[in-house]
């Protein structure tokens, strides 16, 4: 076997796709714009050429030395996050890896997969490759990436992330670079903005969440509403999603006119304005957990259809939800039951923070190309914070702009608006999206105010309607008759399921009471054993610790546990060199919070389920 083909066997381990991928390249045996170059040391270096100029992928003089130099610019660090822009000839990969302990993890992102490819035919790379530690993937792509770095970031690392650019890749690859770099940041932002909306909400999320276990049995879900738009052909329409920002009262009355010609989605807190309009939408979007009751107080008798997820408050649902499609994951347990069921996962969309970019994800997903925005100003355009639909319902409307973090944007006249901040992350959401993603989408800003967002279409509803809603297609009733997705049977196997969280929480307890006691032993005992004596004891909690952490029921005990969580988080971040007793100290505390969320779980699950 030659070298190559052990460089790719070795890489198959992490990244089966992308190793395939080589290997049917380098057996077409197809050119490559990557040359070798041979360095003063008479070592092999990669160069590409740009423009008539070679770029050196490493030192032409010493690549080895270089290459040490390099590594030692970065401290060891336990637990490290190593995000890596370019792989070279894998030198510096290398030697940082010498320098690091197991603890830490490195995502090495190659932007040019020639490179990867040249250096896997001309060095020997089994031992970067074979290391469960690295992760290596290409721009090509992007998506495997984005969801390595999802599932690597997590708030306790959050201050342990280290960015190494390789040299010349800054240059060669700059805008990659950068789009890489921003990803890692977004996912540090969310996970921070994960952590205030957990601890403000706190129980509520699981309440939520079990509610809607039980409700969704006997409801519907957005998969059916793709398949019979698909049948109709209705997704061929434009979408229209309404929003509540405060330039919808200039031109709400406008899409009256777009009835049965485009698919109308209206976000929860847009209704009231809506209604008022006598407009009858498509779906209403409500996904808030904590969404004021008053925003559906003139909904009365009016039947709509709904799209709620887990967190959603189930207080509009229970009292105007008779029609709800359901959408999003919950946990592998549960996931999987209903995959079983459907023989197909429901849909889940990329973290965004807001109903309208929940909606937006959603029409893309129903199989729309054309998406039209109104009311989507994320900014206080004229000084308010809202369509007047909602006026009163979050308080006085100077009060509640004065409250927020007050950032400028331009607007979509070129004068700059007010807007906090955390309407500029969905402004730049819903930026990076378009250029990512969803670059094939046509988006359409008929706000007719508000933030300028780059990468849309910025005209008026009025000659939007005319533009792009010609074709008409009365499916909203085909919508409305859609049957629940379960029959009998497949409900009664789901319930049953459900049934399973009790079995599944008793056993959680009874492992969580075993790892408690071998903690406190081992506090007590620590200073009369040798090291040998704590290492093995240590491991033999690590084992227990991962039991807790892939039990089913963790992630329930979690949402009531969240508040824990974060400051032992905390904790870990601000003092990254705990003594033993310290650590199995701050784990007791972790899951002594965990077993006093169980009777709160007991009691939310008969709540939701009418058990005793």
């Amino acid at each position: 076997m030659e070298n190559w083909e052990k460089n790719i066997r070795a890489l198959a381990k992490t990244n089966e796709i992308l190793a395939d991928e080589i290997r049917n390249h380098i057996l077409q045996k197809k050119e490559h714009k990557i040359q070798i170059k041979e360095a003063g040391t008479g070592q092999k270096v990669l160069a590409a050429i740009r423009d008539g100029y070679t770029w050196y992928l490493n030192s032409r003089l010493d690549p080895d030395s270089a290459s040490d130099v390099y590594a030692s610019r970065y401290d060891k660090k336990p637990f490290c996050r190593y995000f890596i822009f370019g792989f070279s000839d894998g030198r510096v990969i290398r030697r940082l890896l010498e320098k690091s302990d197991e603890s830490s993890i490195f995502i090495i992102c190659e932007p040019d997969q020639e490179i990867l490819e040249k250096a896997i035919l001309e060095y020997d790379l089994e031992d970067i490759f074979s290391n469960p530690h690295v992760w290596i993937g290409t721009s090509k792509r992007w998506e495997d990436l984005m969801n390595v770095i999802a599932n690597v970031i997590e708030y306790s690392y959050i201050k342990l992330v280290e960015f190494c650019i390789l040299p010349g890749y800054d240059v060669l690859y700059s805008n990659i670079c950068e789009k890489y770099i921003d990803a890692v940041i977004e996912r540090i932002q969310w996970e921070v903005m994960q952590k205030e909306t957990f601890e403000g909400f706190n129980r509520k999320i699981a309440v939520n969440a079990l509610f809607h276990v039980n409700n969704m049995i006997a409801q519907r879900n957005c998969i059916q509403i793709k398949k019979e738009l698909q049948r109709t052909g209705a997704n061929q329409l434009p979408a229209i999603i309404i929003s509540a920002g405060p330039s919808l009262d200039k031109n709400i009355q406008e899409v009256k006119k777009a009835e049965d010609r485009a698919f109308i989605f209206v976000v929860d807190a847009a209704l009231r304005t809506v209604i008022r309009e006598g407009i009858r939408p498509d779906l209403v979007c409500t996904v808030d957990p904590k969404t004021p009751e008053r925003f559906f107080e003139t909904v009365g008798d009016q039947e709509f259809l709904w799209m709620a997820s887990y967190w959603t408050n189930p207080l509009p649902i229970q009292k105007y939800g008779r029609k709800v499609f359901y959408y999003d994951h919950l946990m592998s347990w549960w996931d999987d039951a209903l995959k079983k069921e459907l023989n197909e996962e429901m849909p889940v969309f990329q973290p965004g923070g807001s109903i309208s970019i929940e909606a937006f994800q959603l029409a893309r997903y129903l199989g729309f190309q054309t998406i039209i925005l109104i009311g989507q100003d994320l900014a206080f355009t004229g000084g308010q914070s809202h369509t007047k639909g909602i006026e009163g319902v979050l308080g006085d409307n100077d009060a509640y702009i004065n409250g927020r973090y007050i950032v400028q944007v331009e607007g979509v006249d070129g004068d700059m608006l007010e807007t906090d901040f955390q309407m500029q992350y969905y402004k730049q959401w819903f930026e990076k999206a378009l250029q990512n993603e969803y670059r094939e989408l046509k988006v359409i800003d008929a706000t007719e105010g508000g933030a300028k967002i780059e990468g849309t279409i910025i005209q008026t509803l009025q000659e939007t309607i005319e533009q792009e809603c010609k074709q008409k297609i009365e499916f909203h009733k085909n919508l409305e008759n859609l049957p629940p997705v379960f029959d009998p049977k497949q409900q009664a196997r789901l319930y049953q399921k459900a049934m399973e969280l009790m079995d599944l929480k008793t056993e959680f307890a009874e492992q969580l009471a075993a790892i408690i006691s071998m903690e406190r032993e081992l506090m007590q005992q620590y200073h009369s054993l040798d090291k040998n004596q704590v290492k093995k004891r240590l491991h033999e909690i690590a084992k227990q610790n991962e039991k807790i952490d892939n039990h089913p029921f963790i992630g329930w005990i979690a949402l009531y546990a969240s508040k824990a969580e974060f400051e032992l988080k905390d904790t870990i971040c601000a003092k990254e060199d705990m003594d033993v007793p310290e650590i199995m100290e701050q784990s007791i505390r972790l899951m002594e919070s965990y077993q006093a969320a169980i009777p709160m779980f007991e009691e939310d699950f008969r709540e939701a389920f009418q058990t005793e």
